[in-house]
């Protein structure tokens, strides 16, 4: 048994007697393969901004990503018990999991909002949220972010299943970063319940996706910063395109500013410098 885990670890780069060689060959990447946009797993492929994000580095860097699902939740653990080398999942910066697991980026900025039935009137303001039954993700930001008094909150592992609520009528809103929620828009645009983003009904925090790995590879650290640095310049702006048209279609000519971070914020918020 111990001469698996060990041949199991080394060969997914978590060999601490060799930082260097954290991210080669096939790098294990935990991942929400349920979010459209982001990374959707379907027909045996992985498609998204994620996915294309996880490419570039692999082809910078020299490895091959391979992506297994986690839930928010879990995140930290996958890190810490060396299930996953990288995580890749709508991963918000904060200072508490920055205790546990060192971070690269952003790569991208949002802020917080509600998905609703395209049909539904009833919340305008962010007064409208009170008394209202949300959905989020247990282990998300947005899960512990503060709501009007009087709001019910549902906490589920996954934002599929809060989709399938809302879609139901079980539910009045999904609660969750603005960026996350347009892949579902674009993803339920054809569907029997349509679904959009209440316009301009905000709460929580602004929020920085990064890049998740185990604490002390600095190594690996540098070399994440340094391919992703070049990925936001390079590939970035054709990637959200092509990945979350809803989003760049509600913010005509002001979505880069929006969602893009500033090359400042690399330097600021990543673990390591390069």
């Amino acid at each position: 048994m111990a001469a698996l885990l060990l041949i199991t670890v080394t060969a997914c780069g978590w060999d601490d007697k060799d930082e260097e060689s954290g991210l080669r060959d096939t790098v294990f990447i935990g991942g929400k393969t349920d979010q459209p946009g982001f990374n959707l797993h379907a027909a045996h492929t992985d498609r998204g901004l994620e996915v294309d994000l996880a490419n570039y580095l692999g082809g910078e860097i020299g490895f091959h990503p391979k992506f297994h699902d986690v839930i928010s939740a879990n995140r930290e653990q996958e890190l810490k018990e060396g299930s996953s080398a990288l995580v890749i999942a709508t991963y918000s910066i904060a200072p508490d999991r920055e205790q546990n697991v060192d971070f690269v980026g952003p790569y991208l900025v949002t802020g917080q909002g509600f998905l609703i039935r395209e049909d539904y009137q009833d919340l305008k303001t962010e007064k409208d949220v009170a008394g209202k039954e949300i959905c989020t993700v247990d282990g998300s930001t947005s899960a512990e972010a503060e709501l009007p008094r009087g709001t019910t909150r549902q906490k589920v592992a996954d934002y599929s299943t809060c989709v399938r609520k809302l879609q139901r009528g079980a539910i009045d809103a999904v609660f969750t970063d603005e960026a996350l929620l347009y892949g579902f828009v674009e993803q339920q645009k054809n569907s029997k319940v349509p679904l959009k983003v209440a316009p301009g009904v905000t709460a929580g925090q602004i929020n920085r996706y990064g890049i998740g790995l185990p604490k002390g590879h600095t190594a690996d650290c540098k070399s994440l910063l340094r391919a992703l640095r070049t990925y936001l310049t390079e590939e970035w702006a054709a990637d959200v395109q092509a990945q979350l048209p809803a989003l760049v279609h509600a913010y005509p000519g002001d979505w880069e500013n929006r969602f893009r971070p500033d090359p400042e914020d690399l330097n600021h918020y990543s673990s390591c410098e390069a």
